[in-house]
């Protein structure tokens, strides 16, 4: 399953708009809507651990947790960067 497809089945709101970026020490998810946002650092070594199918569906339900909860305010023009401990 492609990530939009993983996005779509997770089932975030339609005006929730979610991203995925590879950098050099993982994969940087991130959650926006109304310009409030969170983000999630998905580390190379967690992708090793998992897989980045398992992974990505791990994070993606932590960031819709965080949709439902109310997505922050940036601060200082950045988002929040949610902390996911792993085993």
């Amino acid at each position: 399953m492609n990530f939009e497809q993983q996005v779509a089945a997770a089932g975030f709101p339609e005006d929730v708009q979610v991203t995925r970026e590879t950098l050099l020490d993982g994969h940087l998810f991130r959650a926006v809507q109304d310009q409030r946002g969170a983000e999630l650092l998905l580390t190379e070594e967690a992708v090793r651990l998992y897989g980045l199918g398992p992974a990505t569906a791990m994070v993606l339900t932590r960031l819709l947790a965080e949709v439902d909860a109310g997505l922050p305010e940036p601060q200082n023009g950045r988002f929040e960067r949610i902390v996911f401990v792993g085993d």
